[in-house]
């Protein structure tokens, strides 16, 4: 009896939806279109492209970074229709740490530095480490819904 009972927890635990080949199958493709899309996000933003960096943003996005007003899908729009003309361009980077998915929700974890022009006299990297919650969407891509920054302070 014992025995039979140990069988049947190992094979419960062997079906179980977290082992199952296809749930991974899936992790693993979601892991592999959120990289693709910041990677997308990074080389569009360097170019100025914000029309092409805007896909990244779920319709219900909400963002924080200290001392700012919080993020909204209608601010990242806003930015489309008035890009801000003759500031200094940004060179951005991100370092994707861990993204760790369940289902249709992603958490990731990445390491953001943003360069200001090198012939500029306050040119400086800033380094920001973030969260974003990404969701999959009725179109099967996935972008951010939440995200969370927080800047290290600068190295002297």
């Amino acid at each position: 009896m014992l025995r039979t009972a140990l069988l049947l927890s190992i094979a419960s635990l062997t079906l179980s939806p977290s082992g199952n080949a296809q749930t991974q199958a899936d992790s693993a493709a979601a892991v592999r279109a959120i990289h693709a899309a910041l990677t997308d996000w990074v080389a569009a933003a360097n170019r100025g492209d914000w029309k092409s960096a805007s896909k990244v943003w779920a319709p219900d996005l909400i963002g924080w970074y200290p001392g700012q007003p919080d993020d909204t899908y209608a601010r990242e729009l806003d930015r489309v229709a008035n890009p801000k003309l003759g500031s200094p361009k940004t060179h951005y980077e991100v370092q994707v740490v861990e993204v760790m998915v369940s289902g249709k929700l992603a958490v990731v974890r990445d390491i953001w530095r943003f360069t200001t022009p090198a012939d500029k006299p306050d040119a400086a990297t800033s380094v920001v480490r973030g969260f974003e919650v990404w969701t999959e969407q009725p179109d099967s891509s996935w972008r951010i819904s939440r995200w969370i920054s927080a800047p290290e302070p600068p190295a002297h």
